[in-house]
């Protein structure tokens, strides 16, 4: 594959940022492009003849499949473009549902849900601690204090890893009369997830994290007698999301949730990898910083800072060491911004400017771990002269 003249292989390239995108798993591309070779996939899943029957069945097996990934009922996930669409339909619903009522975020989450606060008028933020999870005590206390319709935070934070206390937090939640909004994005396929059992009202997924297409995603609705809806128009997804189903990219998501799933266990043995990493890391430069190592986090991240340096500097080093890594949420269209979630972390610009995120996945060997520490030694010398 050629890209701006550049053959980009697994030979030339070591690719750690599986948390902005992962490779498409061999199941999700096979189930794709059997769409795509036969009849050219012209399958409107809204139409009555046979090529429309047979593009609802492969959506609803689909669904199925995505519903057993995260313990949901099938006819409660609704297919879409992806968690950015999910999560805005859920607190654009809320915002304007209930104006009189608040709608609470956490400071650490995702640019899709903190920049709501900027536009909607009854957004309020719950402050987190230094590994960045909301505290129940302040959770309690804010929702005595404002009448409030909805809270929305991270189930896993895309930036550090770390895994938000969720069961206890939405107790706390529904005690209170309020229901609870899980952006699942960077959960699935690396830790088990069950709606009921943990509380969760609204849960919001994309394809491509788990191996599946970009552009394709599902929010899911718990049994709380609410359904947000965002796009109009047409009675697909049960009048819940109009727009024609994307049947090759819903059955590459159903094929890649599939896969996940039954690859969480062996998802694990990327800690051990991980540990390796994050220890030579630090004997190859002493005075970096490994956010949340103390906290729970999902096996695949690790986001550390060098003090005094620029990310922005550090991602064009090692991207000439063909290594590609990132510093923290791929969302804001290239651009390099001292991380939002060290800042509500309590962290300095200094530290928030200079951080970088190592994500591995399903295809990340040893060998990839090896490289860029050979890259990143060559580095620090270079930057600590």
């Amino acid at each position: 594959m050629q890209i701006n003249g550049i053959k980009m292989t697994q030979k030339n390239m070591i690719y750690l940022d599986y948390n902005a995108s992962a490779p498409l798993h061999k199941e999700a591309h096979t189930a794709m492009f059997s769409i795509y070779n036969d009849h050219n996939g012209a399958y409107n899943a809204s139409a009555v003849h046979g090529y429309g029957r047979a593009g609802r069945k492969i959506v609803e097996d689909a669904r199925i499949k995505i519903a057993s990934m995260i313990g949901a009922p099938p006819a409660q996930v609704i297919f879409n473009s992806g968690a950015t669409e999910g999560n805005n339909t859920v607190l654009r619903h809320f915002s304007g549902s209930f104006p009189d009522e608040t709608v609470f975020i956490s400071a650490a989450d995702h640019p899709s849900v903190a920049d709501s606060a900027d536009i909607l008028d009854n957004i309020k933020t719950i402050p987190v601690d230094s590994n960045g999870l909301v505290q129940p005590d302040i959770l309690d206390t804010l929702l005595t204090e404002h009448k409030t319709s909805l809270v929305s935070m991270m189930l896993v934070n895309n930036e550090t890893g770390a895994i938000q206390d969720v069961s206890k937090l939405s107790s706390i939640v529904h005690r209170h009369g309020a229901l609870l909004h899980c952006d699942a994005t960077q959960a699935a396929g690396r830790t088990s997830i069950d709606m009921a059992a943990m509380g969760i009202d609204f849960l919001t997924l994309s394809a491509h994290k788990i191996g599946g297409p970009q552009g394709v995603g599902a929010l899911a609705l718990g049994l709380c007698g609410q359904t947000p809806t965002l796009l109009f128009g047409g009675g697909q997804e049960k009048s819940a999301r109009a727009g024609t189903e994307n049947v090759a990219g819903i059955a590459g998501f159903g094929a890649a949730a599939t896969a996940a799933y039954n690859n969480i266990e062996g998802y694990q043995t990327l800690s051990k990898l991980r540990e390796k990493f994050e220890q030579r890391l630090k004997e190859v430069s002493p005075d970096v910083i490994i956010h949340c190592k103390d906290t729970p986090r999902v096996a695949n991240t690790t986001f550390f800072s060098l003090p005094n340096t620029n990310s922005q500097s550090l991602l064009m080093a090692l991207d000439l060491e063909k290594i590609s890594v990132s510093n923290g949420s791929a969302c804001s269209s290239g651009s390099v911004k001292p991380s939002h979630v060290l800042k509500a972390m309590g962290c300095s610009e200094n530290i928030a400017s200079s951080a970088l995120r190592i994500s591995t996945g399903w295809a990340t060997t040893e060998g990839d771990i090896d490289a860029f520490l050979a890259a990143w030694d060559k580095i620090y010398k270079r930057v600590k002269r």
